[in-house]
């Protein structure tokens, strides 16, 4: 029963500091799928870098339980180890299991193609302004020429 109550209010704690951690931000469901694998994949790269440098034999072996206490003997300070995987070892694979399921949540939602279709609509702005640009300068017909051969150019040359 006390346990029970203890996590009762543990859980009432937890959701008043949920409360606090911030105001409601509009975001594109796309662009929280890609922000989240983001986030996910640096956890993975610094978990991979503890579990890394953990020595081999603390991958399998390690402390399983300490018992703590008084005994008829006097004090009690029992450790028991036994062979599971590393909580690191085991923290990473989850990490990497969600990883791969946001990605293919991302995947399956089409955030490449939208992202795809964003960059052709800028594109498309682009080029939109440039023409009106050249459509205010007057341009003389070889200056037009010049123009419709060096702009692409330039804006290639700015994608890379």
């Amino acid at each position: 029963m006390k346990l029970a109550a203890a996590r009762r209010a543990q859980e009432a704690a937890a959701q008043e500091q949920l409360a606090v951690l911030g105001e409601p931000v509009d975001i594109d469901p796309g662009e929280a799928l890609l922000k989240l694998v983001s986030w996910k994949y640096g956890e993975v790269l610094w978990l991979r870098a503890q579990v890394q440098e953990l020595p081999a034999s603390d991958l399998t072996w390690g402390r399983a339980q300490t018992d703590v206490g008084i005994g008829q003997e006097g004090p009690i300070d029992k450790t028991t180890e036994k062979a599971a995987p590393s909580v690191w070892w085991a923290l990473l694979r989850q990490a990497e299991d969600q990883l791969a399921d946001y990605a293919a949540r991302a995947l399956r939602a089409g955030v490449d193609e939208r992202r795809v279709k964003i960059a052709e609509h800028q594109g498309s702005l682009v080029h939109s302004v440039i023409m009106a640009i050249f459509n205010r300068l007057a341009l003389t017909p070889e200056q037009w020429n010049l123009a419709r051969v060096a702009a692409p150019e330039e804006l290639r040359r700015l994608a890379g």
